[in-house]
């Protein structure tokens, strides 16, 4: 069972706004706080990244950044800025770019933002499986197909062709699935969560395992044998590594699957209780009720109509 193309699909990266952004001289903007992961391509010249909290972080052309998490952070031409840009943020509201330029010549900078759209229901659940931060330097290794990606991304920046849009919302696509494909040893700002789960090769295929048959009655003991682990190190290195219980991970998967099929298909609540390892529909309702807030009728219902319920 392919993971990666499991998680991608639920996530449905159908669309994805973005924009291109020139500089010169002293400059900087801050970018609001989003639930989708946001990205940013340095294409030419270099700026800083400057996050809320942490270390500034000097992005050169051909780096590259995918935030999963929702706070602000600035972009700048140098970390002094940074002040200046807090300064205007605050004034601002929440949601609201902020910028600032001084006007003056000098090394031209061009960069691409922008964000995916995925569905609303599974933002939280992308959350928690990506990194806050993963930063990609044009010259790591291992790094050519997506760099050839990248390329692609800025040359098509650059031109004024019929079918623009088209061509960027398919080509930021690849470069999700690019990125996620990565070794993630060589990622920066790792975290628990699924990708620290498939650097460890036990981990990875217990969670192939999960993925491969959903609805088998999985235990640590089973999962463990599975994987050639004692019962006790096994719970303990899926734990540390992903951040939760193997059963709590099943568990938040089959919930995330149903969402899904509550909202985009015809099937009836019972067809989508054993799908996914439920034995009756009250068994279901019971847990999907606890961990979304809503029993799956109604967030069913709710769902439709474009309620709360789609977005808990």
């Amino acid at each position: 069972m392919d993971v990666l193309n499991d998680i991608v699909r639920l996530m449905r990266p159908q669309a994805v706004l973005w924009k291109t952004v020139d500089a010169q001289g002293r400059w900087g903007m801050t970018v609001p706080p989003r639930d989708e992961p946001r990205f940013c391509l340095v294409v030419a010249g270099h700026c800083w990244f400057l996050p809320d909290t942490g270390p500034a972080l000097l992005m050169r052309q051909g780096d590259y950044l995918l935030l999963a998490a929702k706070p602000r952070y600035s972009l700048a031409s140098d970390p002094d800025v940074g002040p200046r840009l807090a300064a205007l943020a605050d004034k601002a509201n929440e949601g609201d770019y902020v910028r600032w330029n001084d006007g003056a010549g000098g090394e031209a900078m061009r960069l691409i933002g922008g964000y995916f759209q995925i569905e609303p229901e599974h933002a939280a659940l992308l959350s928690g499986l990506l990194p806050d931060l993963i930063y990609i330097r044009s010259s790591d290794e291992e790094a050519g197909r997506l760099t050839r990606v990248l390329e692609l991304i800025g040359e098509e920046a650059m031109c004024e062709l019929p079918g623009r849009e088209l061509v960027m919302s398919r080509l930021v696509e690849v470069m999700l699935v690019e990125v996620l494909r990565r070794p993630v040893q060589h990622l920066q700002g790792q975290r628990t969560g699924w990708f620290s789960g498939m650097a460890d090769p036990h981990i990875a295929l217990a969670l192939q395992k999960m993925h491969a048959d959903v609805a088998c009655h999985w235990t640590v003991a089973t999962l463990a044998k599975q994987v050639g682990m004692s019962r006790a190190v096994f719970a303990r290195r899926f734990s540390e590594r992903v951040g939760v219980a193997p059963a709590t991970y099943l568990s938040n998967w089959r919930i995330a699957l149903a969402k899904d099929a509550l909202l985009h298909s015809e099937r009836s609540i019972n067809d989508i209780a054993l799908s996914i390892g439920y034995l009756s529909d009250s068994a279901f309702s019971t847990a999907f009720s606890r961990i979304v807030g809503y029993a799956p009728a109604s967030y069913r219902r709710a769902g439709r109509k474009g309620g709360d319920g789609a977005s808990a």
